[in-house]
């Protein structure tokens, strides 16, 4: 079923609360708490990306991909739980494919098995 403004409002609320929850796990700091899911960790500049159990991508502006040094992607497990992933911007940019929902088409999107198969496993988060 196509995102519509307000399943994509409450996606985007739900991305900020748990970048939250996911940069207390880590440890890191977040840029702007309630509208950003970037934040700093092990001095560097991260972009903490969610999805629920099942969500098949996860998504990312060219213009953020720019300026981060790494993607922390917290992907939910059966079990609730978040597994965590590291991927690099370069790998994002050579896997990515522009979103099709309409007005996102500045979003590019990975899927969520890619960054499974590829992305580094930073741990679990309960």
């Amino acid at each position: 079923m196509p995102q519509t403004r307000e399943t994509g409002d409450r996606a985007r609320r739900w991305g900020y609360e748990n970048a939250q929850n996911v940069a207390v796990h880590l440890g890191a700091t977040l840029v702007k708490p309630g509208k950003s899911n970037e934040a700093t960790w092990n001095n560097r500049r991260i972009l903490i990306k969610s999805a629920h159990y099942g969500d098949p991508e996860i998504g990312a502006t060219p213009a953020t991909l720019n300026r981060i040094d790494a993607i922390v992607a917290a992907l939910q497990d059966q079990d609730d739980a978040y597994t965590l992933y590291e991927i690099t911007p370069s790998w994002f940019r050579e896997n990515m494919r522009q979103s099709r929902s309409s007005g996102a088409s500045h979003v590019m999107m990975v899927k969520r098995a890619d960054v499974c198969s590829a992305g580094r496993i930073l741990g679990r988060m309960l």
